[in-house]
């Protein structure tokens, strides 16, 4: 509710939110109250158990004495000694009095340190340098859901890609694109079949080879409350592997170098909480540079750049083909002007591969396909009509 107080002041709901939230205050008061009873009673006893003892030292020993089987010596020592033990026993209470709390805290905490995941890795190393190739062999994969049935998303996705190539992957929402930008970075792996780079199958590649070969810019961008260089870097200047010149080559490749450069403190600038001080298209452009500046042979965008403006994409794409970054690029895209810069299109549908090649030849080839682009690109025009703005046509003869 905190981290969406906007949604929530927008649709009236704070009421709604307050009532929430006091319901389960109300839950802690009262197991709060409840172990205030509890070890009302349990500390008092803990306490009085070293006073009792000696009460029933001195008592018992006045009958030793009167019967002359004990001296007052005796029973003083005795007395002593249980005194000795009063303060072994108040902590042993206080142990015990933490510990309920302490399981439970152990418990959640033991819950993380155990989870090792269901990703298994090899040892396989790959080469260094020089774009990646990238094959997909049968690919398929399914959600589990809540009720334990399975929701299939990619049905036997059989994908070639050569080494520094631009492949862009359109299709309608739901399509499984995002999942198929997950599997090729092996944020999962598939059901069925394999993803390959450079040959190798991702899950034979030794812990981290995936992640220092490929790189995933997803649609929803996060930037951590800290400078320009810390989001792009995470850490890879202190090591001295990235410097400043690294990072601003990487904003240039990601069309950020104006507006970085014009902050108040430039890289050092503080961006916030998830960068709210940024607007949508420059938190996407941070993270693009974050990725670029690992100089990745895999770069996979999905849809990474939908919040800049059309022409800043375009440049951005433009750049990474003619900036000998030794990249390949797999692109989840939606504008035409971006589709036309790929060297093939994947159109992908109800999880399948229902078509492949240059844009124009699917066009005439594949119906869904100019369908969609179609519709794609009558919203884009609409949109620029009301902000009064004329479409630049992208080859002569084009627009109106």
């Amino acid at each position: 509710s905190f981290d969406g107080a906007l949604v929530v002041k927008a649709l009236g709901r704070e009421a709604e939110e307050t009532r929430r939230f006091a319901a389960e205050a109300d839950r802690l008061r009262d197991a709060n109250v409840a172990v205030g009873r509890m070890r009302g009673l349990f500390d008092p006893l803990i306490e009085s158990l070293p006073t009792l003892g000696t009460l029933g030292v001195l008592v018992a020993g006045t009958v030793r004495i009167d019967a002359g089987a004990a001296g007052p010596g005796d029973v003083v020592q005795v007395a002593f000694l249980l005194t000795l033990l009063a303060f072994p026993v108040r902590a042993l209470g206080w142990v015990l009095g933490e510990l309920p709390r302490t399981v439970v805290g152990w418990e959640r905490v033991s819950e993380v340190l155990d989870a090792s995941g269901s990703l298994e890795h090899g040892d396989r190393v790959l080469d260094a340098g020089g774009p990646a190739s990238l094959e997909l062999r049968g690919v398929g994969y399914a959600y589990a859901g809540a009720d334990g049935e399975e929701a299939a998303v990619l049905h036997d996705v059989t994908v070639d890609v050569p080494a520094g190539s631009t492949v862009a992957v359109v299709g309608p929402t739901g399509s499984g694109k995002s999942t198929l930008a997950g599997l090729l970075v092996r944020l999962v792996d598939p059901r069925d079949g394999a993803v390959l780079l450079d040959g190798v199958d991702l899950r034979r590649l030794r812990r981290g080879g995936v992640a220092g070969a490929a790189a995933l810019v997803p649609q929803s961008t996060f930037v951590f409350e800290d400078t320009v260089r810390g989001n792009i870097t995470l850490g890879l200047d202190e090591d001295g592997s990235v410097t400043d010149e690294d990072v601003w080559a990487a904003l240039r490749l990601a069309q950020g170098d104006g507006f970085v450069a014009a902050l108040p403190r430039g890289l050092d600038t503080v961006v916030g909480e998830r960068g709210a001080s940024l607007s949508g298209g420059q938190r996407q452009r941070i993270a693009l540079a974050r990725a670029l500046v690992r100089r990745p042979r895999l770069l996979v965008l999905d849809d990474a750049t939908s919040a800049v403006d059309p022409r800043v994409e375009a440049a951005i794409l433009a750049g990474l083909r003619e900036s000998g970054l030794g990249t390949t690029v797999v692109v989840v895209a939606y504008r035409k002007a971006t589709i036309a810069l790929a060297d093939e299109v994947l159109y992908v549908e109800h999880g399948r591969v229902k078509g492949r090649g240059p844009h124009a030849e699917l066009s005439r080839t594949t119906p869904g396909y100019a369908r969609l682009v179609t519709a794609y690109e009558r919203d884009a025009e609409e949109r620029a009509a009301q902000r009064g703005v004329v479409r630049t046509p992208s080859r002569p003869g084009e627009g109106r």
